[in-house]
């Protein structure tokens, strides 16, 4: 069983891009088409979907299901870059729109900032359920596709298609966003790719002593109790009579 808890690490990042003029008078168009608004001096993101496909590698397979999106367009210049914040493991916060480094980059540049959500996360959900068989459609692979499917429709649909596109992400996400300038260059212009595993590592312990760190910090006793706590938990799960009550204490399942 492996004990996971998050990390802390504070991700920084630096980019230089050149911006170059566009054709077109997109800015309206697609403000038209964005649902984002203002009410008073409160900026209100809301949720957007796109029809993404479920497999992009089964030409016979046909289906489809909705990807959340999210747009801020307050920065936009016509002529200016499109910056792409890929979502991760989790929920995509609307509140990315409002607030990051991203933004401050996007505000200099006169960019077009959008938030795509990753699959089988938050709400969006590529099929009903979680078995084992719809599992197969949860990858980097596909989620890649997903990116770039995402970029050529909404390029096209929004005249942004010659707009230089800018890939953000941290973490997984990080490793997403230099794999998507790698698997696609004709789509991205240049990827920010914060603290990205982009190398694949079977033992990987410097990441718990970083984690180790970021507790201690707080207390020195912290990291400590948790690794009793986990040792413990482990060992009760060895233990029939005891391993019942643990999963119904944590609300596990199996799909």
């Amino acid at each position: 069983m492996a004990f996971q808890i998050g990390t802390f690490i504070c991700k920084v990042a630096a980019i230089i891009l050149l911006a170059v003029p566009c054709e077109g008078q997109h800015l309206k168009r697609f403000r038209r088409f964005n649902r984002l608004r203002v009410t008073s001096n409160e900026t209100v993101i809301k949720d957007q979907w796109f029809i993404q496909k479920l497999d992009h590698f089964n030409g016979a397979d046909s289906r489809t299901w909705k990807q959340r999106y999210f747009v801020n367009d307050k920065f936009y210049r016509d002529g200016g870059p499109v910056f792409l914040m890929i979502g991760g493991e989790g929920p995509a916060n609307p509140s990315w729109m409002e607030n990051g480094t991203w933004l401050l980059y996007g505000q200099k540049m006169g960019a077009l900032c959008l938030l795509l959500e990753h699959r089988f996360y938050g709400q969006s959900h590529p099929t009903t359920d979680l078995s084992t068989e719809n599992m197969h459609f949860l990858s980097s692979r596909q989620a890649l596709a997903d990116l770039a499917h995402f970029r050529t429709v909404m390029g096209e649909a929004h005249g942004l298609t010659k707009s230089q596109w800018v890939a953000f992400g941290g973490s997984y996400p990080g490793s997403l966003a230099a794999w998507f300038r790698l698997k696609y260059p004709h789509l991205v212009h240049a990827s920010v790719a914060t603290s990205a595993p982009v190398h694949a590592t079977v033992n990987f312990p410097e990441y718990l002593e970083v984690v180790w760190r970021s507790l201690a910090s707080e207390n020195p006793e912290c990291p400590l109790l948790v690794e009793k706590a986990s040792d413990t938990l482990i060992e009760r799960l060895k233990e029939p009579k005891t391993f019942d009550a643990i999963t119904k204490d944590f609300k596990y399942s199996d799909p």
